[in-house]
């Protein structure tokens, strides 16, 4: 099974994995660790000297004053050769199909993606598959696996997006309450809800604010059943979380898909105790979460 993992580090942690994911400097959003184009194209010799296979993100909101300069983009990520182009606007799938790339796209349009209809749709366009919306139930999910077999991915660890807006929405927050702060790449702030207990991070850039979930995902549970069934892959978010912590979620699920059984949430949780830890999306529908 294939592992898809948000990738922080240098040329020389290439050998750990077997598929990263990384995110260019330019039409990229939700995540916290960016790349230049050297720097991709470098990470791209490597990669494919190495066997690693890569994945970029194109996953922002375009809008009309874009589509050149997107263009320009996809080519340049054609020339690369990268293995898979995450996608969530309609935009890149139409400049895709024009380059003759569609077949890389993976849909990944965060919180949308919730029945075998649509992504029968999706797929009628030639894409290479779709990610299943992280809110899904484990039933939910599974179901939808084995009516696309080999077509629909799933993030199995990582800060989960709950909400998502164009507006400046910290920065017009700290503008009401006249207190400066540097909002620039600034991932350490946590917002606390009045029905939740936790600490969610939060963060704004260019593109609007994020909010992410008060815990960390996790797949430890259900991993079993999560293999039984045909998902196309699986992947790690790894925003938000440091390059050991991606790194130790990596080997545990690796080992849990080669037959392990050791309690691997006990060790991640005990080695990462100023985090916290979950699965509640797996059992409980999101009308019911509080």
């Amino acid at each position: 099974m294939e592992i898809i993992t948000t990738f922080k580090g240098g040329l020389e942690d290439l050998d750990k994995y077997e598929s990263i994911v990384v995110a260019p400097d330019r039409f990229a959003i939700a995540n916290d660790h960016s790349f230049s184009n050297k720097q991709i194209e470098g990470l791209c010799r490597l990669c494919k000297s190495k066997g690693v296979k890569i994945y970029v993100l194109v996953n922002k909101m375009m809008f009309d004053e874009d589509l050149e300069d997107l263009f320009t983009h996809l080519e340049w990520i054609k020339e690369l050769g990268v293995n898979g182009i995450y996608f969530a606007d309609l935009a890149v799938y139409m400049i895709a199909k024009d380059l003759e790339i569609e077949n890389k796209l993976i849909y990944s349009p965060g919180m949308t993606v919730v029945n075998s209809e649509d992504v029968k749709e999706y797929l009628e366009l030639n894409i290479m598959g779709l990610e299943l919306a992280n809110e899904l139930t484990l039933d939910e999910k599974l179901l939808i696996a084995y009516n696309n077999p080999n077509k629909v991915g799933v993030v199995i660890s990582g800060y989960l997006l709950m909400s998502y807006s164009k507006r400046k929405v910290l920065s017009n927050y700290f503008r009401e309450i006249n207190k400066e702060l540097n909002l620039d790449q600034n991932y350490d702030l946590r917002l606390k809800e009045r029905t939740r207990d936790g600490l969610m991070p939060v963060y704004e850039d260019e593109h609007g604010s994020y909010i992410y979930s008060e815990y960390v995902f996790h797949s430890f549970n259900v991993m079993d059943k999560l293999l039984k069934a045909p998902f196309k892959y699986f992947r790690i978010d790894g925003i938000f979380l440091s390059k050991d912590l991606i790194e130790d979620l990596l080997d545990a699920y690796e080992a849990q898909v080669l037959g392990r059984n050791d309690d691997f949430l006990d060790f991640i949780e005990n080695k990462y105790q100023d985090l916290y830890f979950d699965d509640i999306f797996y059992q409980t529908k999101t009308s019911e979460v509080k």
